[in-house]
């Protein structure tokens, strides 16, 4: 029995809850299977409707009690793309079905008793999976203990053979968005389960995905204990372990066992994030430990792992962003030509710290000083006055607190009448401008904070570690190439809307606007930034003059990403073929796919050679179009896919495909854009996995450029230490030459 497809310009594409049945034509030579009947009244003595819920009846008929393995796994093979098409199921007594259908199945699987009288019980039981998980898309059909239930059956899938566990990892992390409270009650044990199968890259791509789905819906671990989130970050620290000693297997994919390199430490860094601020230094001792077992059996650690060491320090005692916020102060200070008044004469001298550079400005007057440590993981900046003023003398006035300038009362965010410069085109970053911060945020700081950030901390193996610059004639190459390597990860993804009937690249690029439901997908999706002047958030090399005042993006303590938006670009009719937007678009290694057009997306719709992954999301429903859904958005459902160039192994959490509700589609998507752009990056820098290339983060990007400057600094003398008794500490008694 085929499946006619309903297209747009059927006249009855959406078939309402008051219909629910099939058409049967026994006399055709085929017979078809559609969910509404195309043929006028006056034709339809010739059909036999059969409601779909008799349908379902026959399925569960089948799947509780047939032994013919042919039969068995046609049905459990088609059923799950059967049921992705919602409306054909949307009728009340389909409802009613739909629950005798997931009691069935989670019963078959949870006793094995699915498929056991035929030849392959427990592919069967594997098939089974697949059905459940388009099921989590219908949970409005089932009451709390089914709900429960799905989530356990998913749970002990964990336990079964490794195409089952996949499955079942992509199911649980649909229902960390659709089943929260099922999953909170069986999140521990899940978690538990999950440390005890970490093994290769082809797995452990899955498991941390999925825990990176989890951290980023803080109610599923608000009570977590210490215990839970030590168990948490455990998983991540023992695939670094396991990658140290298994990373020159040539069995081994290189671009996905870097990705899953790349994808620990992010799942480390954003665990530790999510533990309160007080609890974070009680993991420091077990994090460092597993750590340093990851490097045994090296001279010294990786570079990942010191930039690990780095970022630890800057957060387990404050909750500061990982670059400073400009101030009037900053902006005279670090622009000479600005003009300034005389009383902001600057003397400064410049420190390696260990892994960190440090400057200090003293001010002229009143005793302020400005504190700058470039790190790795960061750039801090501290503004303070030293408070041990002299007496007024004899004879001395007073001073005048009204005559301080602005800038010395760190007054933050000036008027400014100068015109606004552009981004800059190779960071994305605007470090001066009046756009209002993106990212302010309350700070909390322990004291903790400030003396790691002026600290040798971790280089303490590499004497001497506070050299003074003698020389600060080489200070600017130095900070404009270490200030133009991000302190966190910066992403770029596109996003195209492809309306009803659109299959070619440049009338889908020239779309101005998309269809309600589109719309609020980029509400939910980041936050709406003006790009003019902005301050705080990378603008993905936007010309707010050339590409729009306007785009979407998201970001964290960790990274951010920047959405390029074709429909908010600006579509000019002196460029007819949208290369400017696409110069963009075509350039980012994944795109967002609005599909509306009622037609399959082609991978290729989009010429350019940056093909890497589509995230293509469409209706459920097979010839239904979004563009007409209405309001009530929390019952919608879209199907989400992930498309990726040849040669690009699985790494999403999704499988084939998967439903999921417009109120959680945009968080989901922000998630597959970020483990997609990780992954594509990676795949491209190794030459689509043929080449053996380290690939490097942002951090250890910087932390190679800092020792590079190090290690252009003269060593001091050190004969004296050759004297002995009480002059041999003589060299260092002396802070002469080094302070």
């Amino acid at each position: 029995m085929s499946q006619q497809q309903v297209t747009k310009r059927d006249p009855l594409w959406y078939f309402p809850e008051t219909l629910p049945f099939v058409v049967i034509e026994p006399d055709s030579p085929s017979e078809a299977l559609t969910t509404y009947d195309p043929d006028p009244d006056n034709q339809r003595r010739s059909r036999l409707l059969l409601p779909v819920s008799r349908y379902l009846e026959a399925v569960v008929g089948i799947i509780e009690k047939e032994k013919e393995w042919e039969i068995l796994s046609y049905v459990l093979c088609h059923l799950p793309l059967q049921l992705a098409n919602k409306h054909m199921f949307c009728g009340p007594k389909s409802r009613a079905m739909t629950s005798r259908l997931l009691n069935v199945v989670c019963a078959g699987v949870w006793s094995k008793a699915l498929g056991a009288g035929s030849a392959r019980p427990r592919d069967a039981q594997g098939l089974a999976y697949h059905t459940l998980s388009v099921l989590i898309s219908y949970w409005r059909c089932f009451d709390m203990q089914q709900r429960h239930k799905l989530v356990e059956v998913f749970h002990g899938g964990l336990n079964e053979q490794p195409w089952t566990i996949k499955c079942c990892l992509h199911a649980l992390s649909m229902a960390a968005f659709e089943l929260q409270q099922s999953t909170t009650k069986f999140l521990p044990r899940i978690l538990e389960n999950l440390s005890q199968i970490m093994t290769n890259p082809d797995m452990a791509v899955h498991i941390l995905g999925y825990i990176g789905i989890i951290a980023s819906l803080p109610p599923l671990y608000a009570n977590f204990t210490e215990g839970d989130y030590k168990m948490v970050i455990g998983v991540a620290l023992q695939y670094l372990q396991h990658y140290s000693q298994h990373n020159m297997s040539p069995t081994i994919s290189w671009a996905l066992s870097q990705h899953v390199r790349v994808l620990s430490y992010y799942v480390i860094y954003v665990w530790f994030l999510a533990v309160r601020l007080p609890d974070r230094p009680k993991h420091i001792r077990y994090i460092t430990r597993q750590l340093l077992l990851a490097n045994e059996g090296n001279e010294t650690v990786d570079g990942p792992t010191e930039v690990c060491f780095d970022w630890l320090a800057r957060y387990a005692y404050a909750t500061a962003d990982p670059r400073p916020a400009n101030s009037l102060l900053a902006d005279i200070v670090m622009n000479p030509t600005q003009e300034h008044p005389s009383e902001l004469v600057v003397k400064e001298k410049t420190w390696v710290v260990g892994n960190a550079v440090v400057t200090i400005r003293a001010l002229a007057r009143l005793g302020w000083i400005e504190v700058l440590s470039r790190r790795p993981s960061g750039f801090t900046k501290f503004l303070c006055r030293v408070e041990n003023a002299p007496l007024v003398g004899p004879g001395e006035a007073d001073l005048d607190l009204a005559s301080v300038p602005a800038a010395l009362l760190m007054e933050r965010d000036p008027p400014q009448t100068k015109k606004l410069p552009r981004p800059n085109p190779v960071t994305g970053y605007v470090w001066k401008g009046t756009a209002p911060s993106q990212r302010r945020k309350e700070v909390v700081v322990d004291p903790s904070y400030f003396a790691l950030q002026l600290s040798p901390y971790p280089d303490f193996l590499s004497p001497p570690s506070v050299r003074l610059l003698a020389d600060p004639s080489t200070l600017p190459k130095f900070f404009n190439t270490i200030d133009h390597i991000p302190v966190i990860d910066t992403h770029k993804v596109g996003i195209m809307y492809v309306a009803p009937g659109q299959t070619k690249e440049v009338e889908i690029l020239r779309n101005t606007h998309g269809s309600p439901a589109y719309t609020r997908f980029l509400e939910g999706l980041g936050r709406l930034i003006n790009l003019r002047g902005q301050l705080d958030v990378y603008a993905g090399g936007l010309d707010p003059d050339e590409d729009g005042e306007y785009a979407y993006a998201w970001w964290d303590d960790i990274g951010q990403i920047l959405y390029h938006t074709a429909t908010m670009m600006p579509t000019s009719p002196y460029d007819p073929q949208s290369n400017n937007k696409k110069r963009h678009i075509g350039n980012d290694y994944v795109r967002i796919v609005w599909n509306d057009s009622g037609f399959p997306y082609r991978f290729d719709t989009l010429s350019t050679q940056f093909q890497f992954v589509n995230i293509v999301i469409e209706p459920h429903s097979l010839g239904a179009i979004a563009a007409y859904s209405n309001n009530a958005h929390e019952n919608e459902y879209f199907k989400v896919t992930v498309q990726r160039a040849p040669g690009m192994t699985e790494f999403a959490p999704i499988g084939n495909f998967k439903l999921i509700s417009a109120q959680n589609l945009p968080l989901l998507v922000r998630q597959m854009s970020l483990l997609s752009d990780w992954f594509a990056a990676i795949f491209s820098q190794t030459n689509r996995d043929t080449t053996r290339a380290e690939v490097k983060t942002n951090w250890q990007m910087r932390l190679e450029a800092i020792r590079r400057f190090r290690s252009q600094i003269p060593e001091p003398e050190l004969s004296e230490l050759t004297i002995e008794g009480i002059m041999k500490q003589e060299a260092f008694r002396d802070f002469s030459s080094t302070f």
